[in-house]
């Protein structure tokens, strides 16, 4: 018996072709995001310790009470932004679980999502599962920026949701306050869902500084200048152990 794929495009990820290729070669693996060394030996203390503590049964669904109430005071610490640990995070079995579980909730057939390539290899087969189709804009070359003139281009009444990466995998690349501008803008009197992956918030270099969503609309990507009427709506995605 023979079943046809849902995503009969997809084949081996370049993740795996390049982990393949580093051990093959014996090179420094650089593609995926695991070290090569164990743990640190404190790390792994406080982890035995905490599993002898009770913490070694299922988290609740929308994970650990504690932990959500740490993430909400971190983000309001870091962007002066106010979420409620009960009603406005949820805590996922990493962040691929949490980007198909948002376009899985909101993303319906015939629906557009804008994505910028390079991306991350599970947002197009996540939009097209959903019967939706992926609006890919390339980011141009040497620093991977966004051409907004050309995301204006491609929305329409059909888009249904954005994502953008930042720090960008795997580019690299980040938005800049300029950048997070645009995309308020654009946004802005429509019903469009800005799905923001920050996982790398805190790998940034030279200096600079990230711009989350959840700050879009206050002084931290604002600075000496009044906020905005208008809020983004979007959905972060952060990486945290449950």
């Amino acid at each position: 018996m023979q079943h046809i794929s849902k995503l009969p495009n997809v084949g081996t990820t370049i993740f795996s072709i390049m982990s393949a290729l580093a051990n093959q070669h014996n090179a420094l693996n650089l593609s995926q995001g695991f070290p090569n060394f164990s743990s640190d030996k404190k790390l792994m203390d406080l982890v035995n310790k905490a599993m002898h503590s009770g913490y070694n049964q299922y988290a609740p669904m929308p994970g650990n009470t504690e932990l959500r109430e740490r993430i909400a005071n971190k983000y309001d610490l870091l962007y002066s932004t106010s979420y409620h640990p009960e009603t406005e995070i949820t805590v996922t079995a990493g962040a691929t679980q949490a980007i198909f579980t948002i376009i899985s909730a909101f993303v319906k057939q015939e629906d557009e999502v804008i994505i910028f390539k390079p991306a991350y290899d599970c947002y197009q087969p996540a939009i097209e599962l959903q019967g939706a189709k992926t609006i890919s804009i390339p980011l141009d070359a040497p620093n991977y920026g966004v051409d907004w003139n050309i995301v204006k281009e491609k929305t329409n009444p059909k888009t249904k949701m954005i994502i953008i990466n930042t720090p960008q995998n795997p580019g690299g690349s980040i938005f800049s306050e300029a950048d997070m501008l645009k995309l308020q803008e654009l946004t802005k009197d429509t019903n469009i869902i800005v799905l923001s992956d920050e996982v790398y918030e805190h790998i940034i270099f030279d200096g600079e500084k990230h711009q989350s969503a959840c700050a879009a609309d206050i002084d931290i990507i604002m600075p000496k200048k009044k906020a905005p009427e208008h809020k983004i709506p979007f959905t972060l995605i952060n990486l945290y152990p449950n």
